[in-house]
């Protein structure tokens, strides 16, 4: 997060309403989560950059692992992966690895607290770096996520859309303090599924 063409994009979706109780949607989101051990999905990364005319269309597959495993296997338009494996971040592009520390790629890092947050249900993670508001409509949702610590330096805004049905993310959205922002959208998604141990693997 983080389109595809034929899907709609949740951002559009001007009938969201203010959620009553935030204790209630942080105990669903808990329950939910509580049974989910992996996930493999399908996702689409759309690029937006100011300084181009056009947006830059990813597409790959997204796994993850409980509780802060995460791999992008991007397939078009280039062959590239990012492995996030604790503190430890892999990028190999071209044949090439570089293995980082997480904070050394913020923004990815910021990827994998707020993925990691949702899927393991424990939103109280967040609560010291962030703000949130939460809305809903009848399919999902909406948490807009505001930055209060030094993460505001080069996030401006999280978007994140949640599908009721069974929580899952669906769309998420981060918007840099110049206006550029990376959006992912998640399909196809298969819950406790077996990914192989490789697939995370750094080193």
């Amino acid at each position: 997060m983080l389109i595809i063409l034929s899907t709609v994009n949740l951002l559009s979706q001007t009938n969201f309403r203010t959620v009553a109780s935030m204790d209630e949607f942080r105990q669903k989101l808990k329950l939910a989560s509580a049974s989910v051990h992996t996930i493999e999905s399908s996702f689409t990364q759309q690029k937006y950059m100011s300084s181009l005319s056009e947006k830059i269309v990813s597409e790959g597959q997204f796994y993850y692992s409980k509780p802060d495993k995460i791999c992008l296997h991007y397939h078009t338009p280039v062959n590239y992966l990012i492995t996030i494996n604790g503190k430890k971040i892999k990028i190999e592009a071209d044949g090439k690895k570089n293995v980082y520390d997480i904070g050394s790629n913020k923004m990815m890092g910021q990827v994998n607290i707020l993925l990691s947050a949702c899927m393991t249900g424990d939103l109280n993670s967040l609560s010291a770096d962030y703000t949130l508001e939460l809305q809903e409509n009848d399919t999902h949702y909406y948490i807009k996520i505001f930055p209060k610590s030094s993460v505001k330096t080069y996030l401006k805004e999280i978007d994140m859309y949640l599908n009721k049905k069974d929580m899952a993310v669906r769309q998420l959205r981060l918007t840099e303090p110049s206006g550029d922002y990376t959006q992912y959208q998640f399909t196809n998604q298969k819950r406790n599924v077996i990914i192989a141990n490789e697939t995370f693997t750094i080193k």
